[in-house]
């Protein structure tokens, strides 16, 4: 899906990266004289930033962050700290199933690698957190178009068919990639739900796929869900 990103949104953010340690309040002139942009638009932003609470004044001119961007720095610790937690759970897993494993959370452009561990294995498959995986052929990725609600899902699929397997994948709650984003890869993937069963992130494994037969999912199956289980948030 391609959606037109708002400038102003982008602007926005580009003057609360001016704050810092050694400069904690900025003005109008600090914004356009390093972002480009006229005093008046500066300006604008600032007093829209002072509406939504990012940001507060003390003195005439001045801005410093306000309190909605210390709530929201609370939530991204509270996200980082999930991740450290999550690291070495995951760590065991990969060394109880001798495969790699990793968790992934939706972003914008699909399914996005939070944590990995990879396989002590000689050759292995690995994964760089911050991948995207494809949304239509990965296990992750089916995994979300089977929680999802039909419409956000057909927004996903953009036009290609609906297939029977995604209600298949979530009534038996996990699903598999067989070789279909690269051709020797195979994954086994689950969800992690939240207190309202709604999926929150992903829980998998993945490797040759030349290992993943239906042996290997039987015996892995029950240990990513008690995983899961473990991580739930």
């Amino acid at each position: 899906m391609s959606t037109p990103l708002n400038g102003s949104v982008l602007k926005a953010f580009s003057i609360l990266r001016l704050f810092s340690h050694e400069r904690p309040e900025i003005s109008a002139v600090t914004v356009s004289t390093e972002l480009g942009m006229t005093h008046a638009t500066a300006h604008r932003l600032l007093l829209t930033l002072e509406e939504a609470g990012a940001v507060v004044s003390y003195r005439r001119g001045y801005f410093s962050l306000g309190s909605v961007m210390q709530e929201l720095g609370a939530v991204a610790e509270a996200s980082n700290l999930m991740v450290a937690r999550i690291r070495p759970v995951i760590a065991e897993l990969a060394l109880e199933l001798n495969e790699s494993v990793m968790v992934c959370r939706m972003g914008r452009k699909g399914p996005t690698c939070i944590a990995v561990a990879a396989s002590n294995r000689p050759i292995s498959v690995n994964v760089s957190v911050g991948t995207v995986l494809p949304m239509t052929n990965t296990a992750q990725g089916k995994l979300w178009l089977a929680f999802m609600e039909p419409a956000e899902r057909e927004q996903w699929l953009e036009g290609r068919p609906r297939s029977d397997a995604l209600d298949q994948v979530r009534a038996a709650g996990y699903a598999r990639n067989r070789g279909e984003n690269e051709p020797d890869i195979g994954a086994l993937s689950v969800p992690v739900l939240n207190g309202r069963g709604e999926i929150v992130l992903t829980l998998s494994t993945f490797g040759m796929l030349s290992r993943f037969d239906d042996q290997m999912v039987e015996r892995a199956l029950p240990k990513l869900r008690a995983t899961a289980e473990k991580i739930r948030i």
